[in-house]
């Protein structure tokens, strides 16, 4: 009877310890979710937007070495973009050139590549960018960009004026004095094409950072002052609004990728000026959480010294060479600080 009662006693403990063990196995066996593919959001003013033409590419890549970036003309389907671009004063009039023709704010997503600037003919930052990041995607889970310049845009524009239309000409990225550029325009748009992410991938796209290139309408003296005040009450806007969609739903998770302003002695936005709106721009990314700032500058110790001008460029936007290499610049900042991990 003792040993009846010690077998069934020994039975069942092993029953036991065998469907915990079993328990615990399959729970440590269980895959972590797969994250959704990353996003980064580009805004900004004309070189952003992309008013430089594309033709003189090719020249730019044999100087630069690079022999394996024929799909910058046919487009990288690794790195995927919507984009929307408009010229001063223009948001509500026929200046819009986006990848969707019918309905600009809704977007639409194509393979990266030239044309996708203020027309076909112009570039942006994106075309650099996309060729930097583009063996961190694949063809089905693509790196998203989704861009928005807005030539002329500022922090400082004063009241709201109305286009010929009637409409608010909306270049203002001040929130405190006419939100309608963010509300009407940036987040619905961000939204839309946060959307058609999920319809493509079956994935939820996850934020990494906000990329901008933006500052030369506010190299004004009076103006400089309130620059990273009124550039950081943009960002956390957005950071609070997109926050579900940030890594670890982390709103201080979607990093920030500034860049200078064009700084030579040739720049049309003043030489003390611009160098001041830089330094800003610096102190600003050195106090603020996640923030980084791509030294571009010709005056600047170890800056770029991205070019404007011919060919591709003019006066105050970037030579064909410069808005490439920006791209490329965004991308090292962004590789550099695993901003994709």
């Amino acid at each position: 009877m003792k040993n009846n009662r010690l077998l069934f006693f020994t039975t069942l403990l092993s029953l036991c310890l065998v469907g915990c063990n079993t328990g615990n196995n399959s729970s440590s066996q269980q895959p972590e979710p797969e994250e959704g593919p990353a996003v980064f959001i580009l805004a900004g003013q004309s070189n952003m937007n992309g008013q430089t033409a594309h033709s003189n590419l090719q020249n730019v890549l044999t100087d630069l070495g690079i022999s394996d970036a024929e799909a910058l003309f046919e487009g990288v389907p690794e790195v995927r973009t919507s984009y929307f671009g408009v010229g001063y004063g223009e948001i509500y009039g026929s200046g819009i050139y986006a990848s969707n023709k019918v309905d600009p704010l809704a977007g639409k997503y194509e393979n990266t590549k030239v044309g996708m600037g203020s027309n076909a003919n112009n570039m942006g930052p994106e075309v650099g960018l996309a060729y930097k990041l583009r063996d961190y995607g694949t063809e089905d889970k693509p790196i998203y960009f989704i861009k928005m310049g807005i030539s002329g845009s500022g922090f400082d524009q004063g009241e709201p004026t109305k286009g010929a239309n009637g409409r608010n000409a909306v270049v203002n990225w001040r929130l405190d004095q006419d939100p309608s550029l963010y509300n009407d325009f940036l987040k619905p748009y961000v939204e839309n094409c946060l959307e058609l992410i999920k319809e493509e991938t079956e994935m939820n796209p996850v934020i990494k950072g906000f990329v901008w290139h933006q500052g030369e309408s506010d190299t004004a003296t009076a103006k400089i002052q309130a620059y990273a005040e009124r550039f950081n009450a943009l960002v956390d806007q957005l950071r609070t609004d997109f926050g579900e969609y940030a890594t670890d739903q982390d709103p201080e998770r979607i990093a920030v990728i500034d860049a200078l302003i064009y700084d030579g002695d040739d720049t049309a936005w003043g030489k003390e000026t611009s160098q001041q709106l830089n330094q800003v721009k610096i102190d600003n990314a050195a106090i603020r959480e996640n923030y980084y700032c791509v030294n571009t500058s010709m005056k600047r110790e170890g800056g770029a010294k991205l070019s404007i001008g011919s060919p591709g460029g003019d006066r105050m936007h970037y030579s064909t060479e410069g808005s490439f290499k920006l791209g490329m610049l965004y991308g090292d900042a962004i590789i550099e600080n695993s901003l994709l991990d």
